[in-house]
């Protein structure tokens, strides 16, 4: 039984090796976080699919958040991420020397 869940561990770091995460220039997203993107997309994804038929609203909105972590993982970019990181760019000091003086930088 080890022996097998050494091989599908071992075939499992091939699979992220090749083509799946591939370097991308617009890639916002660290290697580790694409692979538990990717991981926690598809287990969310997979509890979606089961419970279509029980639970439809909430399994649409697992499949909607676990397709979207799988994008983010498998693309290595993340709109949300990007945003912030953006925001957090444009930011404005604001020096108040006197109260009579504000500077805007």
């Amino acid at each position: 039984m080890n022996t097998m869940n050494n091989q599908v561990i071992d075939k499992l770091k091939e699979t992220f090796k090749g083509p799946l995460l591939q370097e991308n220039e617009n890639a916002n997203v660290g290697k580790s976080e694409r692979i538990l993107s990717v991981a926690t997309g598809a287990f969310i994804l997979f509890q979606g699919i089961t419970n279509i038929f029980s639970h439809p609203i909430i399994a649409v909105a697992e499949i909607a958040v676990g397709g979207s972590l799988m994008q983010r993982g498998v693309t290595g970019y993340c709109p949300v991420k990007g945003v912030i990181e953006q925001s957090c760019q444009d930011t404005t000091a604001i020096i108040v020397d006197r109260p009579e003086q504000v500077t805007v930088l």
